[in-house]
């Protein structure tokens, strides 16, 4: 008899993991003593991580070309493509431009990152990268190439690790990290083999087999304590013409293996006492994922809700939070072209799913915590590095202060016999087909009841809801206001600037933990607290003020105005319908 797949994960928990090629919760084990508080690469902890994302890398861009063309340059009498005015800069078009990040600004924001990670930003402990480090496949004159992709992905891994060499980096596969761009086959394949010997210096060898079969990995950021999992969105996205979804039944999809896999190494990581933090490309909202793999997703958040910290997407390019909640499908926002991304799409949330959150009672009471609150999930969606925006990116402030009493209450594992991919993927396999045959013969055998509630046991609330360790506690958002470097040479320093914390008016946020992001949510679509709608004075410096007309009364309250002006790092204004 073969053991289920719990007892499966179970066994694993007690292994060294060192063959197990489905996935290795201890692969990142620091050799550093336990009593050590420092990273997976052994440089002392502060408190802070950096969120990177959609950096869009085109070796094609040039300056003095045209916006009209991408800011790509070519012989205009080739063709009846007529020769656009606006000329671009050597480090960017400035914000509202469909153009990709220059060489210059790629390797100027890495070089500022790199020489003010300490003095600006406070120290790193780790990096979660949320993917596209490639062009977008945008420009027929420049059609992308495979080799082109890899080698755009390589070159920005092996700039990063040289930004950062005593910090852990766990990156996520984007859309456009891919050939073609959105459609990706099961794996093993030739992409997930070339784009694993791209990304080798980030994959911990014990996950490399893992990544090939499937572009997800998993590694430790603290030793034996914080751990991130990186998810391969296009297996989840509708996007993905090469797949078919999640079903329950059938482990030939991918995206139904990835859900199997993430279970294991959630109850892997529960096992062993450890927190998660999850990141991938594409957020799961409506329009995005398939349904079924949006359901199993929420499904295991909610199981998980005790070690999952949180989770980080970009693939957007604004900031901006959405909900999953348990049972429920996502909401129905309108959905517009990432190009054209626009504050409608904002909006529609605020209107869609902020609007209809549940309103905290005055006295919060333990039932409506875990009974309420304890059914949502937060994802956050970092804004990118690519100028049609002002470029940016956000550090977080997490609580390490408990956690040198939480470093020896560990238990000691004990070697056993490891499995291998093959061995698993046959057991998860005759796993399904009982389950499948079971659920057939119960739909036979009884009628189906509507609005049943799933009978999943979540664990208690973990730190993405009660303040505890590794709860994220507040964060700074830089940006580079690209219109101030029109005239930049290769000589030109560029500085990037504090944008706004969430501590500040008008958020004013305690932590980061759900059930302030609920009532910051619930602020932001009631207007609870209006403040003078006429001007907000948002950073020190005339660049980072703005007021709205007297003599046009806005059509949204200035939270939500401050709210959308934050979503698209300052570079737009005019939020009217």
């Amino acid at each position: 008899m073969r053991p289920s797949v719990i007892t499966v994960a179970v066994l694993f928990v007690q292994s060294t993991w060192a063959s197990f090629a489905f996935g290795n919760p201890m692969s990142m084990r620091n050799k550093a003593h336990t009593n050590d508080l420092v990273n997976s690469k052994g440089k002392p902890l502060v408190g802070r991580f950096l969120h990177i994302t959609d950096m869009h890398p085109d070796i094609y861009y040039e300056k003095g070309s045209t916006v009209d063309h991408y800011c790509h340059s070519y012989d205009h009498n080739s063709d009846d493509t007529p020769l656009g005015k606006s000329k671009v800069g050597y480090l960017s078009p400035g914000p509202g431009y469909e153009c990709d990040s220059s060489p210059a600004l790629i390797d100027k924001t890495l070089e500022w990152l790199k020489e003010h990670q300490d003095d600006v930003l406070g120290g790193i402990d780790f990096i979660l990268w949320t993917g596209d480090n490639s062009r977008h496949d945008n420009d027929n004159h420049f059609p992308r190439t495979q080799s082109e992709i890899l080698a755009s992905n390589e070159d920005l891994v092996n700039k990063m690790i040289e930004a950062f060499p005593d910090v852990p980096i766990v990156s996520a596969i984007g859309n456009n990290d891919i050939y073609p761009h959105n459609i990706m086959e099961a794996g093993p394949s030739s992409m997930t083999r070339q784009l694993a010997g791209a990304w080798d210096a980030l994959i911990p060898y014990e996950e490399r087999h893992t990544f090939e079969k499937g572009s997800y990995y998993l590694c430790d950021v603290i030793p034996d304590k914080l751990a991130a999992i990186s998810i391969n969105t296009l297996y989840l996205s509708n996007k993905n013409a090469a797949v078919d979804g999640c079903p329950d039944d059938n482990l030939d999809e991918p995206g139904s293996l990835f859900m199997r896999w993430f279970k294991i190494q959630l109850e892997a990581y529960r096992l062993k006492g450890m927190k998660v933090w999850l990141l991938g490309h594409i957020p799961p909202t409506r329009g995005q994922w398939y349904e079924d793999c949006y359901t199993s997703f929420t499904d295991l958040l909610y199981e998980f809700r005790d070690i999952i910290v949180g989770q980080l997407y970009g693939h957007m390019n604004i900031n901006h939070f959405v909900f999953l909640e348990f049972d429920k499908l996502p909401v129905d926002t309108e959905s517009y072209g990432i190009k054209s991304a626009q504050p409608k799409y904002v909006k529609s949330l605020i209107d869609a799913q902020y609007a209809e959150l549940p309103t905290f009672p005055e006295n919060l009471t333990e039932e409506f915590l875990n009974g309420t609150v304890g059914n949502y999930s937060l994802a956050t969606v970092g804004g990118s590095i690519i100028p049609e925006m002002f470029p940016t990116f956000r550090v977080y402030e997490y609580n390490i202060s408990d956690i040198a009493n939480q470093l020896d209450d560990r238990e000691e594992l004990t070697e056993i016999t490891s499995f291998n991919w093959e061995t698993l993927e046959e057991q998860s396999q005759s796993d399904y087909e009982i389950d499948k045959k079971k659920k057939k013969k119960k739909k036979n055998n009884k009628k189906k009841k509507k609005n049943k509630r799933k009978n999943i046991k979540p664990g208690p609330l973990g730190p993405a809801y009660v303040p505890s360790l590794f709860t994220p506690i507040s964060f700074k958002q830089y940006f580079l206001n690209t219109s101030n470097y029109m005239d930049a040479t290769k000589d030109t320093e560029i500085s990037y600037e504090l944008l706004y914390t969430s501590k500040d008016s008008p958020y004013n946020m305690p932590d980061l933990t759900v059930p302030e992001y609920m009532r910051l949510a619930k602020r932001i679509a009631t207007c609870d607290k209006p403040e003078d709608p006429h001007q907000f004075k948002l950073q020190s410096g005339d660049q980072n003020t703005f007021r709205i007309s007297k003599k046009k009364k806005p059509s949204i309250c200035p939270i939500a105005y401050t709210y959308l002006w934050h979503a698209y790092i300052g570079s737009i204004s005019d939020f009217e319908d």
